[in-house]
């Protein structure tokens, strides 16, 4: 594992750099090592020698998409480093004319999966910044003050990661693919079923209607409407969002009234349901800790089970709520009378 994340390193490096001192981007939007020991955070390269600043590892979780609607972005010719679930999100903007792809040059990266911090520390029962992490080819060694221990990947990275099928963006389309060389530790998505990585959606839906309402409410209710959660998906796109209105007629800006942090995410959830590309930063962006993504897996699952198998940003097909035919399903019971 740790050579594949040098050696992807020290690929984006090159690239970034060859670009730039080509003139063929303006910049390069990437990551690179955070203030905190163990984090990476997005990083901006104008220059060859501001390269050798990017970086790679399974902390590189922000979606980078949504950065390039900036209007900063606008006008300038940018180079991105894009996993598998960035890139589909990207098709996607593409596909609503979001972003154009023309100034764009993607480089996409053979993502070895994501690893939540609060796994990590959770396993450790200490504080991340007093650990040291020693990356294997079968799992993660760390060592603290209360010793060592070594977990699988498939133990501390992301459900989504688990799950995911697509961790290497299609060839198709991207200008460049950067894997990495050395041992490998990819792990395989179809290997792990989703019921198995998302099993909270499970014992939700094992409550009666009454539990599950009360378990909602206690989630739902902690919302501070901070709007972390839609400002970090990068299928939460529109230009102009209904929550931003300054007098809407069917939400207002108080904090205090929990149906309208129930209204906001339950709008929001079917707003993305067959858009999402199960990246989890709504969950992970969360300064409460609301499951989030619990409610767009369920989604997920409900699209599959009455419309069919669809993958955001994959495939072809018109998205399942984007059009209905008369011999289609309704859930709801509202079919059209004869």
């Amino acid at each position: 594992m740790q050579s594949i994340m040098a050696s992807i390193t020290q690929s984006i490096q090159q690239t970034a750099a060859a670009l730039l001192a080509a003139g063929e981007v303006d910049l390069v939007l990437g990551y690179t090592r955070g203030e905190r020991p163990h984090q990476s955070v997005p990083f901006v390269a104008t220059t060859p020698a501001a390269a050798a600043q990017l970086h790679w590892d399974p902390f590189c979780e922000k979606a980078l998409a949504p950065y390039l609607m900036e209007e900063s972005y606008q006008n300038k010719r940018v180079a991105v480093v894009m996993k598998g679930c960035d890139a589909r999100a990207l098709r996607l903007m593409i596909s609503e004319s979001r972003v154009d792809r023309e100034k764009l040059v993607v480089l996409g990266v053979q993502c070895q999966g994501m690893i939540p911090r609060e796994k990590l520390e959770a396993a450790a029962g200490e504080p991340l910044h007093q650990l040291t992490l020693t990356w294997q080819s079968e799992g993660v060694e760390l060592t603290g003050r209360k010793g060592s221990q070594t977990l699988s990947y498939e133990a501390v990275l992301s459900p989504f990661c688990l799950t995911c099928q697509h961790a290497t963006p299609a060839v198709t389309e991207v200008d460049q693919i950067i894997a990495g060389s050395g041992e490998k530790a990819l792990v395989k998505g179809k290997n792990i079923p989703p019921k198995e990585a998302f099993s909270d959606i499970e014992t939700i839906e094992k409550m009666g209607a009454e539990e599950r309402h009360a378990f909602w409410m206690q989630q739902l209710n902690r919302c501070i409407r901070c709007y972390s959660c839609r400002n970090a998906c990068p299928v939460c796109t529109c230009r102009s969002c209904i929550f931003d209105r300054e007098n809407p007629d069917y939400l207002d800006a108080a904090k205090n009234q929990p149906a309208q942090h129930q209204f906001y995410h339950v709008i929001r959830a079917f707003h993305v349901a067959d858009r999402c590309v199960g990246c989890g930063e709504c969950a992970r962006v969360c300064p409460e800790g609301i499951p989030l993504h619990l409610l767009n897996q369920k989604l997920i699952q409900d699209l599959t089970q009455h419309y069919g198998a669809f993958t955001p940003g994959v495939d072809e097909v018109p998205n399942p709520l984007s059009c209905a035919g008369a011999h289609e399903v309704d859930p709801f019971g509202k079919e059209a009378k004869k």
